[in-house]
């Protein structure tokens, strides 16, 4: 008779409901740091580049910089702007 004892703690929605209450814990600290909207985009997308799994970072990646990216990345079109605008 083989009895698969679980002690408390180990219990998969014991780990899920942690991992949730740490993930909550972090994003409260960012918001109490001050940061805004821009900011929290960069932060997901850092995170996003952080995925373990490729094809995810690739989705979320891509789906940020389709919707985001022109007002959220620095690009070379910024450069040129601000280089026309020092010259007046």
């Amino acid at each position: 008779m083989s009895e698969n004892v679980t002690m408390y703690g180990e219990l998969q929605s014991e780990t899920l409901a942690h991992d949730s209450q740490i993930s909550r814990q972090i994003v409260k600290e960012i918001n109490h740091f001050g940061v805004n909207d821009r900011q929290r985009w960069l932060i997901i997308h850092s995170l996003a580049l952080e995925l373990e799994d490729v094809g995810d970072m690739k989705e979320l990646t891509k789906f940020i910089n389709e919707h985001k990216g022109s007002s959220l990345f620095i690009s070379r079109r910024y450069e040129s702007n601000e280089q026309k605008e020092d010259t007046r």
